[in-house]
Protein backbone atom coordinates (compact mmCIF):
# COMPACT_ATOMS: atom_id res chain seq x y z
CA UNK A 1 0.00 0.00 0.00
CA UNK A 2 1.40 3.32 -0.50
CA UNK A 3 2.05 5.84 1.99
CA UNK A 4 0.18 8.92 2.18
CA UNK A 5 2.05 11.90 1.34
CA UNK A 6 3.72 13.94 3.70
CA UNK A 7 1.81 17.37 4.10
CA UNK A 8 3.69 19.66 3.97
CA UNK A 9 3.32 23.44 4.25
CA UNK A 10 4.64 26.34 2.34
CA UNK A 11 4.69 30.05 2.97
CA UNK A 12 3.57 32.62 -0.25
CA UNK A 13 6.88 34.49 0.47
CA UNK A 14 9.98 34.61 -2.25
CA UNK A 15 12.09 33.99 0.39
CA UNK A 16 11.35 30.23 0.68
CA UNK A 17 10.64 30.08 -3.37
CA UNK A 18 13.94 28.76 -4.31
CA UNK A 19 13.97 26.07 -2.09
CA UNK A 20 10.27 24.72 -3.32
CA UNK A 21 11.37 25.38 -7.16
CA UNK A 22 14.08 22.98 -6.58
CA UNK A 23 11.97 20.17 -4.95
CA UNK A 24 9.71 20.36 -8.13
CA UNK A 25 12.50 18.62 -9.99
CA UNK A 26 13.73 16.03 -6.77
CA UNK A 27 12.27 12.82 -6.45
CA UNK A 28 10.63 13.44 -3.10
CA UNK A 29 8.05 15.54 -4.89
CA UNK A 30 6.09 12.54 -5.21
CA UNK A 31 5.83 11.90 -1.61
CA UNK A 32 4.74 15.30 -0.85
CA UNK A 33 0.96 17.45 -0.48
CA UNK A 34 1.27 20.99 -0.27
CA UNK A 35 -0.63 23.38 1.30
CA UNK A 36 -0.25 27.51 1.10
CA UNK A 37 -0.42 30.50 3.36
CA UNK A 38 1.22 33.10 5.35
CA UNK A 39 2.98 32.04 8.11
CA UNK A 40 0.86 32.89 10.69
CA UNK A 41 -1.70 30.65 8.54
CA UNK A 42 1.23 27.45 8.75
CA UNK A 43 1.82 28.33 12.61
CA UNK A 44 -2.07 27.69 12.86
CA UNK A 45 -2.03 24.65 10.37
CA UNK A 46 0.82 22.74 12.21
CA UNK A 47 -0.58 23.29 15.48
CA UNK A 48 -4.40 22.03 14.72
CA UNK A 49 -2.44 19.05 12.94
CA UNK A 50 -3.51 20.09 9.42
CA UNK A 51 -0.31 19.66 8.56
CA UNK A 52 3.42 17.77 9.22
CA UNK A 53 5.47 19.72 8.66
CA UNK A 54 6.63 23.27 7.66
CA UNK A 55 8.86 26.14 7.40
CA UNK A 56 6.96 28.36 10.36
CA UNK A 57 8.12 30.86 12.31
CA UNK A 58 10.66 30.28 14.73
CA UNK A 59 9.12 31.89 17.56
CA UNK A 60 6.02 29.13 17.27
CA UNK A 61 8.61 26.61 18.18
CA UNK A 62 10.12 28.59 21.12
CA UNK A 63 6.53 28.88 22.32
CA UNK A 64 5.05 25.25 21.26
CA UNK A 65 8.38 23.16 21.53
CA UNK A 66 6.66 20.48 23.27
CA UNK A 67 4.46 19.97 20.59
CA UNK A 68 7.12 19.98 17.94
CA UNK A 69 11.19 18.75 16.54
CA UNK A 70 13.03 20.88 14.17
CA UNK A 71 14.45 19.12 10.87
CA UNK A 72 18.42 19.94 11.62
CA UNK A 73 20.38 22.09 9.36
CA UNK A 74 18.09 24.29 7.34
CA UNK A 75 15.94 27.90 8.25
CA UNK A 76 15.22 30.60 6.37
CA UNK A 77 17.40 33.23 8.11
CA UNK A 78 19.15 36.69 7.81
CA UNK A 79 22.86 36.89 6.73
CA UNK A 80 24.70 39.99 7.89
CA UNK A 81 22.95 42.23 5.44
CA UNK A 82 19.50 43.35 5.15
CA UNK A 83 16.79 41.15 5.13
CA UNK A 84 15.15 43.25 3.09
CA UNK A 85 11.73 41.84 3.91
CA UNK A 86 10.76 42.41 7.17
CA UNK A 87 10.68 46.07 7.66
CA UNK A 88 9.93 48.53 10.43
CA UNK A 89 8.28 51.25 8.34
CA UNK A 90 7.96 54.70 10.36
CA UNK A 91 6.50 58.07 9.15
CA UNK A 92 9.04 59.37 12.27
CA UNK A 93 12.63 59.25 12.64
CA UNK A 94 14.00 56.76 15.57
CA UNK A 95 14.71 60.19 17.46
CA UNK A 96 10.95 60.90 17.52
CA UNK A 97 9.31 57.68 18.62
CA UNK A 98 9.78 58.31 22.35
CA UNK A 99 7.35 61.08 22.24
CA UNK A 100 5.09 60.08 20.09
CA UNK A 101 4.66 57.03 22.19
CA UNK A 102 4.58 59.37 25.34
CA UNK A 103 1.73 61.35 23.57
CA UNK A 104 -0.83 57.19 23.04
CA UNK A 105 0.54 57.12 19.39
CA UNK A 106 -0.25 53.55 18.37
CA UNK A 107 2.49 50.71 16.31
CA UNK A 108 0.83 48.67 13.74
CA UNK A 109 1.39 45.02 13.90
CA UNK A 110 0.46 42.63 10.56
CA UNK A 111 -1.13 39.43 11.37
CA UNK A 112 1.15 37.88 8.98
CA UNK A 113 3.98 36.73 11.12
CA UNK A 114 4.37 35.55 14.58
CA UNK A 115 8.71 35.89 14.77
CA UNK A 116 8.81 38.96 12.89
CA UNK A 117 6.07 40.94 16.23
CA UNK A 118 8.05 39.59 18.62
CA UNK A 119 11.46 40.34 17.23
CA UNK A 120 10.38 43.82 16.87
CA UNK A 121 9.33 44.15 20.47
CA UNK A 122 12.71 42.33 21.38
CA UNK A 123 14.53 45.18 19.71
CA UNK A 124 12.15 48.01 20.82
CA UNK A 125 12.42 47.27 24.43
CA UNK A 126 16.30 45.66 24.71
CA UNK A 127 17.75 47.60 21.71
CA UNK A 128 16.06 51.02 21.32
CA UNK A 129 14.95 51.00 24.45
CA UNK A 130 11.81 52.47 23.91
CA UNK A 131 8.77 52.94 26.30
CA UNK A 132 6.44 50.37 25.46
CA UNK A 133 3.92 51.69 22.35
CA UNK A 134 -0.18 50.63 21.89
CA UNK A 135 0.79 47.58 19.65
CA UNK A 136 -2.41 47.13 17.46
CA UNK A 137 -2.96 44.40 14.47
CA UNK A 138 -3.50 45.48 11.24
CA UNK A 139 -3.99 43.62 7.46
CA UNK A 140 -0.83 42.61 5.65
CA UNK A 141 0.47 45.90 3.64
CA UNK A 142 -1.91 48.17 4.99
CA UNK A 143 0.80 49.81 7.12
CA UNK A 144 1.75 52.64 5.53
CA UNK A 145 -2.42 53.42 4.51
CA UNK A 146 -3.47 53.44 8.56
CA UNK A 147 0.14 56.75 8.84
CA UNK A 148 1.66 55.34 11.74
CA UNK A 149 4.59 53.17 12.31
CA UNK A 150 4.32 49.78 11.54
CA UNK A 151 5.48 46.13 10.91
CA UNK A 152 5.21 44.53 7.32
CA UNK A 153 6.79 41.50 6.00
CA UNK A 154 7.39 39.54 3.08
CA UNK A 155 7.03 40.35 -0.68
CA UNK A 156 5.10 43.40 0.62
CA UNK A 157 8.00 44.80 2.64
CA UNK A 158 10.60 44.24 -0.62
CA UNK A 159 8.38 45.88 -2.17
CA UNK A 160 8.54 48.94 -0.41
CA UNK A 161 12.12 48.04 0.55
CA UNK A 162 12.92 48.42 -3.21
CA UNK A 163 10.38 51.68 -3.87
CA UNK A 164 10.32 53.22 -0.18
CA UNK A 165 7.50 55.88 -0.07
CA UNK A 166 8.57 59.25 0.25
CA UNK A 167 9.33 60.75 4.00
CA UNK A 168 9.06 57.30 5.42
CA UNK A 169 12.30 55.91 7.13
CA UNK A 170 13.25 52.40 6.60
CA UNK A 171 14.38 49.94 9.03
CA UNK A 172 15.59 46.20 8.27
CA UNK A 173 14.73 44.13 11.55
CA UNK A 174 17.71 41.60 10.12
CA UNK A 175 20.14 44.20 10.67
CA UNK A 176 18.44 45.57 14.07
CA UNK A 177 19.25 42.27 15.22
CA UNK A 178 22.54 41.71 14.17
CA UNK A 179 23.71 45.34 14.87
CA UNK A 180 21.93 44.46 18.70
CA UNK A 181 23.86 40.87 19.11
CA UNK A 182 26.15 40.67 16.18
CA UNK A 183 24.25 37.22 14.95
CA UNK A 184 22.22 36.30 12.19
CA UNK A 185 18.76 36.46 12.84
CA UNK A 186 16.73 32.98 12.49
CA UNK A 187 13.11 33.99 11.06
CA UNK A 188 11.83 30.27 10.54
CA UNK A 189 12.82 26.91 11.27
CA UNK A 190 11.38 23.82 8.93
CA UNK A 191 8.92 22.51 12.06
CA UNK A 192 7.55 18.91 12.27
CA UNK A 193 4.55 17.83 14.71
CA UNK A 194 5.64 14.78 17.42
CA UNK A 195 3.56 12.20 17.38
CA UNK A 196 3.89 11.27 13.72
CA UNK A 197 3.64 7.79 12.08
CA UNK A 198 6.88 5.63 10.98
CA UNK A 199 6.05 5.96 7.67
CA UNK A 200 5.73 9.55 7.83
CA UNK A 201 8.91 9.72 9.76
CA UNK A 202 10.72 7.95 7.06
CA UNK A 203 9.16 10.56 4.56
CA UNK A 204 10.91 13.54 6.59
CA UNK A 205 13.92 11.73 6.50
CA UNK A 206 13.53 12.03 2.93
CA UNK A 207 12.69 15.71 3.19
CA UNK A 208 15.56 16.66 5.15
CA UNK A 209 17.84 14.84 2.89
CA UNK A 210 16.86 16.62 -0.18
CA UNK A 211 16.60 20.12 1.77
CA UNK A 212 19.93 19.07 2.71
CA UNK A 213 21.25 18.61 -1.32
CA UNK A 214 19.08 21.91 -1.91
CA UNK A 215 20.70 24.65 0.95
CA UNK A 216 23.56 23.47 -0.37
CA UNK A 217 23.38 23.47 -3.67
CA UNK A 218 21.48 26.53 -4.24
CA UNK A 219 24.15 29.27 -4.92
CA UNK A 220 25.40 27.75 -8.31
CA UNK A 221 21.60 26.96 -9.70
CA UNK A 222 19.94 30.61 -8.22
CA UNK A 223 20.74 32.11 -11.33
CA UNK A 224 19.25 29.91 -14.02
CA UNK A 225 16.26 29.50 -11.61
CA UNK A 226 15.77 33.41 -11.63
CA UNK A 227 16.36 33.92 -15.48
CA UNK A 228 13.73 31.55 -15.80
CA UNK A 229 11.06 32.79 -13.49
CA UNK A 230 8.41 35.08 -15.17
CA UNK A 231 5.97 35.35 -12.44
CA UNK A 232 7.32 38.74 -10.75
CA UNK A 233 7.53 41.81 -12.88
CA UNK A 234 8.31 43.77 -10.12
CA UNK A 235 11.51 42.85 -9.32
CA UNK A 236 14.77 42.86 -11.58
CA UNK A 237 16.81 39.37 -11.74
CA UNK A 238 19.32 41.68 -10.20
CA UNK A 239 17.57 42.98 -7.28
CA UNK A 240 16.33 39.24 -6.99
CA UNK A 241 20.01 37.81 -6.80
CA UNK A 242 20.70 40.53 -4.23
CA UNK A 243 18.24 39.48 -1.89
CA UNK A 244 18.71 35.91 -2.03
CA UNK A 245 22.38 37.25 -1.21
CA UNK A 246 20.82 38.24 2.23
CA UNK A 247 18.63 34.96 2.90
CA UNK A 248 20.13 32.17 4.39
CA UNK A 249 18.91 28.84 4.37
CA UNK A 250 21.55 26.67 6.65
CA UNK A 251 21.03 26.67 10.38
CA UNK A 252 24.65 26.64 11.67
CA UNK A 253 25.95 26.63 15.44
CA UNK A 254 25.84 30.43 15.39
CA UNK A 255 22.22 30.51 13.96
CA UNK A 256 21.41 28.24 16.45
CA UNK A 257 23.15 30.35 19.48
CA UNK A 258 21.05 33.16 17.64
CA UNK A 259 17.60 31.40 18.06
CA UNK A 260 18.12 30.69 21.41
CA UNK A 261 19.17 34.35 22.68
CA UNK A 262 16.17 35.64 20.67
CA UNK A 263 14.43 33.24 23.13
CA UNK A 264 15.69 34.45 26.03
CA UNK A 265 14.82 38.01 25.18
CA UNK A 266 11.43 36.89 24.66
CA UNK A 267 11.14 35.42 28.06
CA UNK A 268 12.06 38.36 29.64
CA UNK A 269 9.29 40.10 27.65
CA UNK A 270 6.76 37.58 29.20
CA UNK A 271 6.29 36.10 25.50
CA UNK A 272 7.02 32.70 26.10
CA UNK A 273 7.09 30.75 29.99
CA UNK A 274 10.81 29.56 29.53
CA UNK A 275 13.52 28.81 26.71
CA UNK A 276 13.28 25.33 25.20
CA UNK A 277 16.16 23.26 24.20
CA UNK A 278 16.23 22.43 20.59
CA UNK A 279 14.97 18.81 19.51
CA UNK A 280 15.58 18.04 16.55
CA UNK A 281 13.51 15.12 13.81
CA UNK A 282 17.22 13.19 13.27
CA UNK A 283 20.52 14.21 13.62
CA UNK A 284 22.59 15.05 10.76
CA UNK A 285 21.25 13.36 7.81
CA UNK A 286 24.26 12.73 6.05
CA UNK A 287 25.50 10.81 9.12
CA UNK A 288 22.64 8.44 9.23
CA UNK A 289 22.31 5.16 7.12
CA UNK A 290 19.47 4.81 4.82
CA UNK A 291 17.15 2.06 5.62
CA UNK A 292 15.93 -0.50 2.90
CA UNK A 293 12.82 0.39 2.87
CA UNK A 294 14.26 4.32 2.16
CA UNK A 295 16.37 2.66 -0.47
CA UNK A 296 13.65 1.03 -2.28
CA UNK A 297 11.65 4.01 -2.10
CA UNK A 298 14.42 6.15 -3.19
CA UNK A 299 14.93 3.99 -6.07
CA UNK A 300 10.71 3.91 -6.95
CA UNK A 301 10.67 7.58 -6.75
CA UNK A 302 13.98 8.28 -9.33
CA UNK A 303 12.95 5.38 -11.84
CA UNK A 304 8.99 6.96 -11.92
Amino acid sequence: MKNEPLRIGRIRYLNVWPLFEELKSHPIQSELEFSHGHPEDLNNALLCADIDVSPSSSFLYLKHAEHFQLLPDISISATTGPIQSVLFLSPLDRDELTEYVENGGEVGLTTASASSIALLRVLWRFHWKLPEPKWINIAPGTGVEHGIPCLEIGDIALKIFLEPPDDWHIFDLGTLWHEFTGLPFVFAVWIARVGLSKAKKEQLRHLGRALDEIQQTLPSHLPKLIQGDHQRDWISPEALLEYFDNVGYDLSDEKRASLILFGEYCRQLGLIDAVPGLSWVFEKYHDMPETEDAKKQSSSATAS
